[in-house]
């Protein structure tokens, strides 16, 4: 069985979570870098989804990390038109923020560190339960819907032991798993339940990177059955410049304007980021 996952995580140095008296007389104020978990999407080839938010995260440094941009277009010296970014915050915090919200006029747009604290203290799951609920998952056992939300731990949505049968049993006790760029998303999926040897049974010690395989599939077309497979007709153009840009770069280029290469929607969401490694896989496969 294939599994396509994503994830959301913040990485580097974080502050030391300390009480305030705690800072004061602490010696040491950062973490040694490392990488924790913000939020999991898992789409498996049989249809069924696993959404997950972690409330282990250090959500202060998440919430107050930023970076500093230099604002070209405006007037004046760079020191001037330097500002903080949020990228944490505003790109992955916030839209979790709206999606638990959706329905309450009231706290749709009320979104602070205290608010997304509660949130997160009511809606997330410690990692322990989301290791728990994969293993489970990406079990035999068809017990579980189509969708694990955020919200709910089970939907009770139908099963699709009758779609698939014992073929799908057997196979989902052996799990590949793919990603897109995924060497950090697979350390922090491995880091859920522990060390390495601590990876549940049947689970395989390394992920398949699709734009790796992406990238060596275009690589290794010639420049005319690129052409050709994509109907781009300018292998067979009059210049020589066309023919001189068919370079890898040059070829992922085209390839994404390609009407069948899969588009993102709701990016830095990460069951929305595995549905499209999904169809990415099946777009790979056609070629």
């Amino acid at each position: 069985m294939k599994y396509f996952i994503d994830t959301e995580f913040i990485e580097g140095k974080q502050r030391l979570r300390k009480t305030w008296l705690e800072a004061l007389t602490a010696t040491k104020k950062f973490t040694e870098p490392t990488i924790d978990l913000i939020s999991i999407g898992i789409v498996a080839e049989d249809g069924r989804e696993y959404y997950a938010i972690s409330k282990d995260f250090n959500l202060k440094e998440a919430w107050f990390r930023y970076d500093i941009k230099t604002m070209t277009n405006l007037p004046g010296d760079s020191d001037t038109n330097k500002m903080k970014v949020y990228w944490l915050r505003d790109n992955v915090l916030l839209p979790i923020y709206k999606e638990w919200f959706s329905g309450d006029a009231r706290n749709r747009f009320d979104f602070s560190y205290s608010t997304m604290k509660y949130a997160l203290n009511k809606y997330g799951k410690t990692n322990k339960q989301i290791a728990e609920e994969i293993k489970k998952f990406c079990s035999s056992k068809l017990e579980y819907g189509r969708t694990f939300g955020s919200r709910e731990t089970h939907l009770g949505l139908p099963s699709v032991q009758s779609e698939y049968g014992s073929k799908i049993k057997n196979e989902r006790d052996n799990p590949e798993f793919y990603g897109y760029y995924a060497d950090y998303d697979w350390v922090v999926f491995c880091w859920l339940f522990g060390n390495m040897n601590d990876l549940p049974s049947g689970f395989p010690m390394y992920c398949k990177d699709l734009k790796q395989t992406l990238d060596n599939m275009v690589d290794n077309m010639s420049n005319n059955d690129f052409d050709k497979t994509f109907h781009l007709g300018l292998y067979n153009h009059p210049s020589q410049i066309y023919k001189n840009k068919l370079n890898l770069e040059y070829k992922l280029n085209m390839l994404k304007g390609d009407k069948r290469y899969p588009k993102q929607t709701n990016e830095h969401n990460a069951l929305a980021d595995a549905r499209w490694n999904f169809e990415l896989y099946k777009f790979l496969k056609q070629l």
